[in-house]
């Protein structure tokens, strides 16, 4: 009787592993995928890195730094970072990754610092578009370069950079033109910029200054 009980169990047990085999199989490729996801995850964020720790300063001082906070709330505004005063993080420093600007530092505070992004309206900058200096500023999260006269010749796909003119260094990368139109009164331009840096995801950043800045 025990014999028959255990050959009735078992044959149970083989009929209901039989039925769910589509689902053990997909438990394990769903497990690969994921293992494989993470990979080129870990993969991105080192190339993105070891490409952060190629940048040659040429007049100003480099520091990296991870992002630590991100609010939900604040997210084309700001973050924080894990670097603070104690790191020599000053207001007003840039902050760059590996493809170009993305803001400069707000706040500092002894452990870590509030990076404001190109998107954050108070954000403003002095750049250079070809050989014409304007102002960049930012409204309902776009980023929109000013102070430029209607008879200098700016293109689209035009690239921007850092001025110079300001303290900060020259020929940072920021983005590239995307829409040109005139002001109200017809006398400036007003053009909107497209950053190099995708905004959505930053992770590792590098925070520069003048090195004759004190």
């Amino acid at each position: 009787m025990r014999k028959k009980i255990f050959f009735c169990l078992s044959l149970l047990l083989i009929y209901i592993l039989f039925l769910s085999k589509d689902t053990i199989i997909g438990l394990f490729n769903n497990k690969e995928i994921e293992l494989c996801t993470n990979d080129n995850y870990y993969q991105k964020e080192y190339e993105n890195i070891s490409k952060l720790l190629e940048i040659e300063p040429n007049n100003y001082q480099i520091r990296y730094s991870k992002v630590i906070l991100r609010d939900v709330y604040e997210f084309y505004n700001k973050f924080s970072i894990d670097k603070g005063s104690k790191d020599m993080i000053k207001e007003g420093d840039l902050v760059i990754n590996e493809l170009g600007l993305i803001g400069k530092i707000n706040k500092v505070y002894q452990n870590y610092s509030e990076v404001i992004m190109l998107t954050n309206k108070d954000i403003s900058l002095s750049v250079k578009i070809k050989d014409a200096y304007g102002i960049l500023s930012s409204k309902d999260k776009k980023i929109i370069v000013k102070n430029i006269k209607l008879n200098e010749e700016i293109n689209l796909d035009d690239q921007v950079y850092t001025s110079g003119l300001t303290g900060y260094p020259e020929g940072i990368l920021i983005g590239k033109v995307k829409n040109i139109k005139k002001d109200d009164l017809e006398l400036e331009y007003q053009i909107e910029i497209e950053p190099v840096v995708n905004l959505k995801e930053i992770s590792y950043v590098g925070v520069i200054r003048n090195a004759t800045s004190n």
